[in-house]
């Protein structure tokens, strides 16, 4: 007996068992009981016996097919040899299936035998995928191409499209920036390779270059298909270093109008918040750290919250007080909602299709909300017998309320409302304005005047945008096989800005109003010729030609300074009426143009061995004018090895298995058109005193960046090698990939003499690289009748490199997170043979602890051995012992590695802590089917990588008098204490080095009233996690409940996201990126390197609940008159 009829046996087998009867024709078995097809037909209708067999086209007995009577529960399984009977109804419909072939329907119409051929479902293989200026088979794809269908975009309901690929695409990374409304999302195809441009994908809808896809509803959505290897990109050339994601959006189909709503409801709430000290945890912290500043400030806190013998003895009440976290305050329960409707129709020469769409999503925060409204049109008319017309008008509105950037110090206004006094009734029973004096700065954190709420309320922030596109393209088929096309594209953009503070946050009223507008233009004409030479050779040819070009300009106004009787609306009408300062600015931008010429040629012998080959040349304005051509070829080969005669035996269990290699180059312009050029700044004639023509005038003088007349682009060589395999009629299928990207000529900010009176240089120098693999696997574990199962898993490995970056060393550069307090100055850096955005920082060793000292005459003093810590490190750093001259260690201070062995830790000290990006990502999908109920999950997971939790850090610093009276983090509960509480209720210093070892047992962290922000390996935190990023559960009605209403299609469903997140990272979220970028370390205003995986100032997520529809309705058929 052959492979294939011991599986298809056991199939067989398993088919009886699992319908708990074995013999020649197996009644189904429903709701657990086992009912005969007889029984099962209508009593008023008239009934027949019928029998025959189930084969493949190859003539092979298929065991254990299901052949079920349509609209009833009556139905059997093939036996041993493919043969069945049952009784049904004479005018019944007979449904068959099985796993990897294509259902059918047959009408019983009286006959009694039936013969029944099923052929393989090859739709997997011939599915239509969308590559650069044209679509091709995927059994005929050459390069690494990732797909998703737009079904399974829009079953995550998502304001912003591009989130929803997360975890959907092998190679493909997404991070969003955390849960802010109108959240920057981070995508990245195999890693990106650039240090200090753009990383992000190419996006292309419809054939149009544009920046993003985030305002695309995903109902409209057709496919998304990314292209991954250089093979695929380099036909955009200049434009597909980095990977290029095609979005098709959908279009008529000639038949009847079709109308569909897709819609939604969402409620979402916060899904983690940070955990603080509790009330009495927070004033015994506070009283201590005050103490340590000195006996005014102590007094200040004994008396603000009644304190000690002095005020009240209220310390041990706090234990019955509630601590009151304002992140509470500034969070709440969001209602969102989405709706989107599709007409479309045609006839077989004009076909039209229009969508609107509109989403409302209110933010978690407080006073934040997005909103966006989306239309489009698209018309194919056929005018010709060959001759083909498309017209595609787009429109987009855009409004956002309340993004708030993160500030230096102090993260957000919502990271940072827990920092607000807990106590809203202290005890003391006296004003805050009583004691302001000693709380110093610290004030701040327990005044009226820094509620976060209020905060949040006096600033408006919004951001309104629209733009409309507009695209006509004419194709002829000039003989058969040979189609030219040409296609013109047209946008128009513009926005306004404003922001709004209303004089709480700074004592007076500020406001700026920004407004820009840009406008693009895109021509495309290609040839396209298919052709066969004999029976073995097939070709496709394509030549084309592309012209870019875009210009924008925008203005801004700033005033400070207006009557307390203006609001918003007056203050943005009357902007120019600012009292104590006012600017205006205007500028316009660089234009770019690119011109581009390209071809492919496909080759496919025997329909075997598929050879590709792509060209293509791009002149581009970005670039200086020496180097404004790039060149990007690229070639691939794929070998379908089941094909082969040779295979022939493999035919029983192997489906598909292909070959794929590949090798390219690919650029990158995705840059400002600044680059190469110097920049000069102004002085107005009030600060310049030297005359020119006995007046004093405006003049300029060098600024920032020295012109370049040899930058060149950057470009990226790609290799790759893939196989695409399919098992048991591809019940089993998938991919893996394996690839090398090496970019090289970086374009690096360079440090130059000052005197020359610039301070950097881009320039061409260095290399990247980025090694992985992917795999993507689809199981079809259970098809069966009613019910299906399939699972679906992702695995990425990315392994990033710097492989050669001369002065390396230079490049030290800054987060900035704690301003001019931050030790050392600049936390990243670059190592060469290392990943790209390392943190820089000292390695912890916990805290010194009293066994670290000898206890001399009442003083700490250190032991031979172990190396003291400098003030470099910790500034101002309080406490009550007594130490020896020159000495700053303590019980209790921060411990770190004197990594240089010079007996002292100092700023020499710093070293690299390590890469943060996990090398291991992936996720996995269950999808369920029973009957018309369908249940699906997709979890993400990351393995390694780390998190820069500097939200931690910075609890982990007094900073300085701005710390008193602020509320801190749950840990501070368990860090080195110096200070307790006696029996009649005064706090005491604890410097007997018995009491402080008691007292200490159980301390975890340092005592955390050092003045500088230090970065430490201590917070450098595992951001491994795994996560249910969606659960949904639907349901789709009937169609014979429908076809009373002419409604063809009604689906409801439930989605929850972000149910859980199991995760060691003792922040909010491990998935977080901020703030993106950081500053060099010679010029401050350039802010271009990567600070990875930073958690400060971040959003919570929101976890969400999704009650939706989808509703389709077609009813009517067009004719041509009525076009």
């Amino acid at each position: 007996m052959n492979y294939r009829k011991k599986v298809v046996l056991m199939l067989g087998v398993l088919s009886y068992l699992n319908l708990g009867t074995f013999s020649q024709a197996a009644p189904l078995t429903v709701d657990h009981t086992s009912v005969a097809g007889v029984q099962q037909a209508s009593n008023d209708k008239k009934t027949i016996k019928i029998s025959g067999s189930v084969r493949d086209a190859a003539g092979e007995s298929i065991i254990g097919a299901t052949i079920l009577e349509k609209g009833t529960s009556n139905g059997v399984v093939s036996d041993m040899d493919g043969n069945f009977s049952m009784t049904v109804a004479a005018n019944g419909i007979l449904h068959i299936s099985y796993i990897g072939y294509v259902d059918q329907d047959i009408a019983v119409a009286g006959k009694s035998l039936f013969n029944i051929q099923l052929l393989e479902d090859t739709e997997m293989l011939d599915e239509v995928v969308v590559i650069g200026y044209g679509t091709v088979k995927r059994r005929d794809l050459t390069g690494a191409i990732a797909s998703v269908k737009g079904d399974e975009v829009a079953a995550n309901p998502v304001s912003n499209v591009a989130q929803a690929l997360q975890g959907r695409l092998p190679g493909v990374n997404v991070v969003s920036q955390d849960g802010r409304p109108g959240a920057t999302i981070s995508v990245r195809v195999r890693g990106g390779g650039s240090i200090t441009q753009s990383n992000d994908p190419l996006y292309v809808v419809d054939g149009f270059p544009v920046s993003n896809i985030g305002d695309i509803p995903a109902s409209e959505i057709e496919s998304i298909d990314v292209l991954k290897d250089a093979s695929s990109t380099a036909i955009y050339g200049a434009r597909g270093a980095n990977g290029v994601i095609l979005v098709t959006t959908k279009s008529a189909k000639e038949g009847q109008i079709k109308v569909s709503y897709d819609g939604y409801v969402q409620v979402k709430n916060v899904s983690k918040t940070l955990e603080t000290l509790s009330a009495q945890e927070y004033v015994l912290h506070n009283w201590s750290y005050a103490a340590s500043r000195g006996t005014a400030n102590q007094d200040a806190v004994e008396k603000y919250f009644g304190l000690g013998s002095k005020y009240g003895n209220h310390y041990a009440d706090y234990a019955n007080v509630k601590a009151h976290d304002y992140t509470d305050d500034v969070l709440r329960t969001a209602l969102s909602h989405n709706h989107s409707v599709n007409v479309s129709g045609g006839t077989d020469k004009t076909k039209v299709i229009f969508t609107l769409g509109y989403v409302n999503d209110e933010g978690i925060k407080i006073n934040s909300d997005y909103n966006r409204l989306n239309a489009s049109f698209k018309i194919r008319q056929k005018l010709a017998k060959t001759l083909d017309l498309d017209v595609d008008f787009r429109y987009t509105e855009s409004n956002l309320n309340g993004r708030e950037n993160v500030t230096n110090g102090k993260g957000s206004n919502v990271s940072g409302a827990y920092r607000y006094r807990p106590i809203d009734n202290p005890l003391g029973g006296v004003s805050y304005s009583e004691v302001a004096s000693g709380f110093s700065f610290g004030v701040a954190n327990i005044d009226d005047k820094h509620n976060p709420v209020e905060l949040i309320n006096d600033i408006t922030n919004k951001s309104y945008s629209r733009s409309l596109r507009g695209s006509a393209a004419l194709s002829w088929e000039i003989i058969k096989g040979l189609v030219a096309r040409s296609e013109l594209s047209l946008t128009r953009s513009s926005s306004k800005s404003t922001y709004y503070e209303n004089g709480y946050t700074n004592g007076d009223k500020r406001a700026t109003l920004n407004r820009g507008m840009g406008d693009g233009l895109r021509s495309v004409s290609t040839l396209n010729y298919n052709f066969n030479i004999g029976k073995n050779n097939v070709f496709s040819a394509l030549l084309g030609n592309e012209v870019l070009k875009s210009d924008s300009e925008s203005s801004q106004i700033t005033g400070r300074g207006y009557p307390s009787t203006f609001d918003y609306d007056t203050t943005m009408g009357l902007i120019h009426t600012a009292t104590t300062s006012f600017s205006a600015t205007n500028s316009y931008s660089v234009p770019a143009r690119t011109v581009s010429f390209f071809g492919r040629l496909s080759y496919t012998f025997m329909d075997r061995y598929l050879f590709t080959g792509t060209f293509r040349a791009d002149g581009s304005s970005k670039f200086a004018p020496d180097n404004r051509w790039g060149y990007f070829p690229a070639g691939a080969f794929a070998w379908r090895l089941s094909e082969e005669p040779f295979m022939n035996g493999t035919k029983d269990w192997l489906s598909n298995l292909k070959l794929r290699l590949s090798y390219g180059t690919s650029g990158s312009d995705n840059i400002s058109s600044n680059l190469w050029r110097e920049t000069w700044s102004s002085l107005g004639s009030g600060s310049n005193h030297t005359p020119i023509n006995g007046e004093l005038g405006s003049f300029y003088r060098p600024d920032g960046l020295l012109a370049n007349s040899k930058l060149k682009w950057e470009t990226t060589i790609s290799r790759n090698f893939g196989i695409d395999f399919g098992f048991l009629n591809n019940r089993v299928n998938g991919s893996l990939e394996v690839y090398w990207n090496t970019t090289k000529d970086l374009l690096m900010a360079v440090p130059v003499d000052n005197t020359t009176g610039y301070s950097y240089q881009f320039q061409n120098f260095g290399k990247t690289s980025n090694r992985g693999i992917e795999l993507s696997v689809n199981v079809d574990v259970i098809n069966k009748g009613d019910f299906r199962f399939n699972v679906g898993a992702i695995y990425n490995y990315n392994r990033n490199k710097l492989d050669e970056l001369p002065n390396a060393d230079q490049y030290l550069y800054s987060s900035y997170w704690g301003s001019s307090s931050l030790v050392p100055t600049n936390d990243y850096m670059f190592v060469e043979g290392k990943a790209i955005g390392l943190v820089r920082g000292f390695i912890s060793e916990g805290y010194y602890t009293v066994d670290d000292f000898n206890y001399t005459n009442g003083q700490y003093v250190l032991k031979e051995g172990v190396p003291d810590i400098t003030k470099a490190l910790t500034a101002t750093y309080m406490h009550p012992y007594d130490l020896p001259a020159g000495q700053t260690a303590f019980p209790g201070a921060a411990k770190f590695r004197d990594v240089d062995e010079s007996g002292t830790v100092d700023l020499d000290d710093a070293t690299c802590l390590g890469e943060v990006m996990p090398r291991h990502t992936g996720s996995f999908q269950l999808n369920f089917n029973y009957k018309n109920f369908d249940l699906s999950t997709n979890f993400n997971w990351t393995a390694g990588g780390k998190v820069y939790n500097v939200a931690a850090m910075i609890n982990a610093s007094g900073q300085e008098f701005d710390g008193i009276g602020a509320q801190r983090a749950s840990w501070v509960a368990d860090a080195f204490k110096v200070y307790n509480v006696n029996a009649a209720g005064d706090l005491y210093a604890v410097t007997n080095p018995d009491e402080l070892r008691a007292l200490n047992a159980n301390a975890k962290y340092h005592l955390p009233y050092h003045q500088s922000g230090i970065t430490s390996s201590e917070w450098l935190e595992n951001g491994s996690y795994l996560r249910l990023q969606t659960l949904t559960l639907g349901y789709t009605l009937p169609k014979n409940w429908l076809t009373k209403v002419h409604v063809d299609k009604i689906r409801l469903y439930l989605t929850a996201t972000n149910l859980f997140t199991i995760t060691g990272y003792s922040g909010i979220d491990p998935e977080v990126n901020a703030n993106p970028t950081g500053q060099s370390g010679f010029y401050s205003d350039l802010r271009i390197f990567p600070t990875l995986n930073m958690d400060f100032g971040t959003y919570p997520r929101a976890r969400t609940f999704t009650f939706g529809a989808n509703i389709t309705y077609s009813n009517c058929k067009i004719t041509e008159k009525q076009i």
